[in-house]
């Protein structure tokens, strides 16, 4: 009697088991500068890019989603390497609890903007510092979270084209294109949804000290990651 108990018991517990293991939320970080945490959108909770992927995630998966933002406005690839409390160490603490967890990078308009009026010397020592910060973070990132993650580098949108931008632009996503590839992170091409839609996706055209993407901007930065999460 006592053995038909306990396999009754088992029986009973395994359905459970399962059931609790199905529901275990999918967690999103979020990693990066001024983009990462929504600067530009009307309400950055709910309309930053942050808040609308994990969205399409949920109807992706079918699984709740938890979101953590780690970005950080004016964060380079250096800050964020080295900064005072580096957003790579609380990334990496995030990842190690998190197995499977999603990813997303937006990472070095800022190292652009700051030899924006520099020399094209000046500006080809940044590319460089930033193919180099950018693969050490993501072989990090992926040191810290196990095979499994799943992780998508943005790659930058241009609010004012013209000849000079879009040539550091361009050069810029060149080397997000090729480390993340060498890192087997996904691109999301910002550069190709934004296009011909600066003035709708971007406030520059109305406010030229703005380059952050509006409320349909950051809609559509959502939508570039979801397309490279699935592909």
């Amino acid at each position: 009697m006592n053995l038909l108990r306990a396999a009754v018991v088992v029986l009973c517990l395994i359905p459970l088991a399962v059931s609790c293991g199905s529901e275990q939320p999918l967690t999103y970080v979020s990693l990066g500068d001024s983009l990462a945490v929504g600067v530009g959108s009307s309400d950055p909770r709910e309309r930053g890019y942050a808040p609308v992927y994990r969205r399409l995630l949920e109807e992706e998966t079918g699984r709740d989603v938890r979101l953590v933002q780690l970005g950080l406005s004016g964060e380079t690839s250096e800050s964020f390497l080295r900064g005072a409390d580096p957003q790579l160490a609380r990334a990496e603490d995030v990842l190690r609890g998190s197995p499977g967890a999603v990813v997303t990078l937006s990472l070095g308009g800022n190292d652009l903007l700051r030899v924006a009026d520099g020399t094209d010397a000046r500006r080809e020592a940044a590319l460089a510092g930033y193919a180099g910060n950018l693969d050490r973070i993501l072989k990090s990132l992926r040191d810290a979270s196990g095979p499994e993650a799943r992780f998508i580098v943005l790659a930058l949108y241009n609010p004012a084209p013209g000849s000079f931008t879009d040539e550091w632009t361009g050069r810029l996503n060149e080397v997000v294109r090729e480390v993340a590839g060498r890192n087997g992170a996904a691109v999301a091409p910002a550069d190709e949804a934004f296009r011909g839609r600066e003035a709708e996706y971007a406030h520059y055209a109305r406010y030229p000290w703005d380059i952050h993407p509006t409320d349909r901007g950051h809609a559509a930065l959502a939508r570039a990651f979801a397309e490279a999460s699935e592909a």
